[in-house]
């Protein structure tokens, strides 16, 4: 089986090591080091204060699996192939947009449709309805028909809603997270490099937010998250912790449509 390292760019949470489309992702234990890693940036956290869950211990996870060239400090993984060497046609593009909405649209649902989640609507990330606005676009503009979402988007879609079925919610929570974050960090470089080499320039709804992304959005979603993790055990959080290599993996689903794995 080959594997490797995608990007939504050298951002936090965009990485996801290759899956076979069709391959389920299976709950799992995060390698040591990824949760001592995000264990000791929570004790470096500052005293006096109760420590950001997202901003030490699930940024931690993250870095732990972030590329050298992505992370030079931090970052534990050899680097991979430059988002400068990728050459996908519009239609490629396209089809990665259409993957990418049915994951949006599956998490928009489910976190209308759990009463825990609650606090996570209308936070203003949310990317389905941009999304359907740029394939619309893509057809308007380009003749470029819309595709049927593949099995990069459909097994993930799937697997979120079991996660949810099974009651595995602070799984869920890992997964959630780190999807919108790589698009809303990384996934504007990848937006901008696609808009110059496919669509003369065109910046896609999906890269336009009502709101300061980084000083409002992102943050007020933190914020929301650590409140429901605030009453969680210790055995909850490192369950959510754990499945931050599986969240990278159906993430970077999406990406084969337009970065092919190195041979």
């Amino acid at each position: 089986m080959r594997t490797g390292l995608y990007t939504l760019c050298g951002a936090l949470s965009a990485a996801a090591a290759f899956r076979p489309a069709g391959v389920a992702l299976m709950p799992v234990h995060a390698p040591s080091p990824v949760l001592r890693a995000a264990h000791g940036l929570a004790m470096t956290a500052a005293t006096g204060e109760v420590p950001s869950f997202v901003q030490t211990e699930m940024r931690g996870a993250a870095m732990a699996l972030h590329t050298r060239d992505q992370a030079p400090r931090e970052g534990k993984q050899p680097a991979q192939r430059p988002m400068s060497s990728w050459q996908p046609t519009r239609a490629d593009y396209l089809q990665f947009l259409v993957d990418s909405r049915k994951v949006y649209r599956t998490l928009e649902e489910i976190v209308e449709e759990t009463e825990m989640f609650a606090s996570f609507r209308a936070s203003g990330l949310e990317r389905g309805a941009a999304l359907d606005k740029d394939i619309a676009w893509f057809a308007a503009t380009h003749g470029e028909k819309e595709p049927a979402v593949k099995s990069q988007g459909e097994t993930y879609a799937a697997e979120l809603r079991k996660m949810v079925a099974d009651g595995e919610l602070e799984r869920f929570v890992c997964h959630f997270y780190n999807f919108y974050f790589a698009h809303t960090a990384g996934g504007r470089m990848i937006g901008k490099r696609m808009a110059g080499m496919l669509l003369d320039g065109h910046t896609l709804e999906f890269y336009q937010w009502d709101g300061d992304v980084d000083q409002v959005l992102l943050p007020g979603l933190r914020t929301k998250i650590d409140a429901l993790v605030a009453g969680w055990s210790r055995e909850q959080k490192d369950k959510c912790l754990a499945e931050t290599a599986n969240s990278f993996k159906g993430g970077g689903a999406m990406m084969q449509h337009i970065s092919p794995p190195k041979e």
